[in-house]
């Protein structure tokens, strides 16, 4: 229910940022007023689509053996990154449109970072019955945390990205990345392997 709040929140502040900046005159004059509404709405109207699929899935996923309650927390957690994101790329969009010179090259380490620490903690909530396809459920079971772990530190460092200068920033971007990939794929396979 919280991360709903801060969903609901995060869409209302993001109406309200664009409708006072659409009705205060602070946009940059070069810009007409239809590209103007076109930017500053475009994103929170998405964040709407977005999130109205936190309304049908249960609907849609209810006739499935309880599996949208098994997996709520998790989606929830995906549909809460994805609206923090869409926000971030709307305050970057706003400040432009009132003038405010922004590096939105900045904005790239702070979203991909948001989506590697909310797939670390999602990815192990998805842990899968041993029914009949025991062998794959398993190994997916015993791979899915060493994978996990090293996407949680990766995106707190990338995060620390944005304090890098200009012309470090993508050098420093680029290397966690695939430093983060790198590590969680080979700390899979060892698990993988040590069930062979």
């Amino acid at each position: 229910m919280i991360k709903k709040i801060i969903i609901g929140f995060f869409i209302f502040l993001s109406f309200t940022v664009s409708i006072n900046i659409l009705n205060s005159n602070i946009a940059t004059a070069e810009a007409n007023n239809r590209s103007i509404a076109v930017l500053l709405f475009s994103i929170p109207f998405t964040m709407c689509l977005v999130n109205s699929n936190l309304m049908i899935l249960p609907k849609i996923l209810s006739s499935h053996n309880g599996s949208y309650t098994r997996y709520k927390k998790g989606i929830e957690n995906i549909f809460l990154s994805v609206t923090a994101i869409l926000f971030i790329l709307h305050i970057g969009l706003t400040l432009l449109v009132v003038g405010v010179k922004v590096n939105l090259l900045y904005l790239i380490p702070v979203c991909i970072g948001i989506v590697l620490i909310t797939a670390a903690n999602t990815l192990p909530r998805f842990q899968l019955e041993l029914n009949n396809k025991k062998n794959a459920n398993e190994i997916w079971n015993i791979i899915i945390r060493p994978f996990s772990l090293p996407l949680f530190i990766g995106g707190g460092v990338m995060l620390l990205c944005v304090f890098l200068p200009s012309n470090l920033l993508l050098i420093g971007f680029f290397f966690t990345l695939f430093s983060t990939l790198f590590v969680s794929i080979f700390y899979s396979y060892k698990a993988y392997q040590s069930i062979k």
